[in-house]
């Protein structure tokens, strides 16, 4: 037999025995890449290896998460979907595919709606086309352990983002912050920033507050700050009145600058005062204030006396929460 003959039978057994082989294992690919391709999930799949993410029945995984070398996360959407949206699952896995954290989750039938924090991105979201990759942890509370922030969407009209801040330890994973009543997307609404003298970071939320003075767009601004405490993230926004003065400050100064001020900014700095227990305060400057808006308003189908009986009610409100 020649040289050349030797070679071509060769190669002609090699492709019946891969031939064969790919039926015992059900393969059809529909090239070489392919097949490689097809040859590895089945090996992941098959044998667990480390890079592998687990199968959930009935769900579909739409994300994955690199945290750090020992966790790794998951998103899931349920293969049901209805009206637009379906039941999630994100799941935090180990080095050795044991569920360290998982949490039930509200999915767009297209698109996901949870996020985690990226701590690289821009408030929380990750740029797209930017070279830096996404930083999912950080210590948050200075003891040296990271934490992972998670944004959890409700579905409806901007509606609403629940946040759980993760404390990622070695063994295990533990929720030490449980924030509700964000308005909006993941993370609208909320600032992660040191303001105190220690390493805490505090999370600054943002709930914009609709009354009948008017539409969403001109809602007050009412500002609430979690900090670290015992063990877990709590609302102390009455230990931070230093803070909250010199908001309020930075917006009293907006509103004397601008020419034509926005019914949403008086709103936003009678509840800055409502925070600070200066109710009285807060009603003086609204009523001082109203008169302006009153043509705005009646063209847009809202009473002036409804709007200042509401706004009253909104600065006692939160003003007797700063005394609780």
């Amino acid at each position: 037999m020649r040289k050349g003959e030797f070679i071509i039978s060769t190669l002609l057994a090699i492709l019946v025995f891969l031939f064969v082989l790919g039926l015992q294992r059900d393969w059809r690919p529909s090239s070489l890449k392919d097949a490689a391709s097809s040859a590895e999930q089945y090996v992941l799949g098959k044998a667990g290896a480390r890079g592998a993410y687990p199968d959930i029945p009935g769900f579909e995984r739409t994300d994955t998460f690199t945290l750090d070398r020992q966790y790794r996360a998951a998103l899931y959407r349920s293969n049901s979907v209805s009206l637009g949206f379906a039941p999630g699952r994100l799941v935090i896995y180990n080095d050795k595919n044991q569920i360290a954290y998982q949490v039930d989750t509200l999915e767009g039938a297209r698109e996901a709606w949870t996020a985690l924090y990226d701590f690289a991105g821009r408030g929380g979201l990750p740029v797209r086309n930017s070279r830096p990759r996404p930083v999912y942890l950080r210590d948050l509370t200075g003891d040296r352990k990271p934490d992972l922030v998670v944004g959890l969407y409700s579905g409806g009209n901007r509606c609403c983002t629940t946040v759980n801040v993760v404390q990622v330890g070695k063994d295990s994973l533990k929720v030490i912050g449980h924030i509700d009543g964000l308005k909006g997307w993941p993370f609208e609404g909320l600032e992660i920033r040191r303001i105190g003298p220690d390493p805490i970071r505090e999370f600054v939320v943002h709930r914009p507050q609709v009354t009948a003075c008017g539409p969403r767009e001109d809602s007050a601004d009412v500002i609430s700050v979690y900090s670290f405490s015992n063990g877990q993230y709590v609302d102390e926004t009455r230990e931070f009145s230093d803070f909250l003065q010199g908001v309020l400050r930075e917006n009293l100064a907006k509103w004397s600058r601008e020419k034509e001020p926005s019914l949403g900014l008086l709103q936003t700095l009678a509840a800055q005062y409502g925070v600070l227990g200066q109710s009285d305060r807060a009603k003086i400057f609204f009523a001082q204030n109203l008169a302006r808006f009153l043509p705005q308003m009646k063209r847009q189908g809202f009473d002036g006396a409804a709007c200042r009986d509401d706004l009253n009610s909104l600065v006692d409100r939160l003003a007797n929460q700063q005394l609780q």
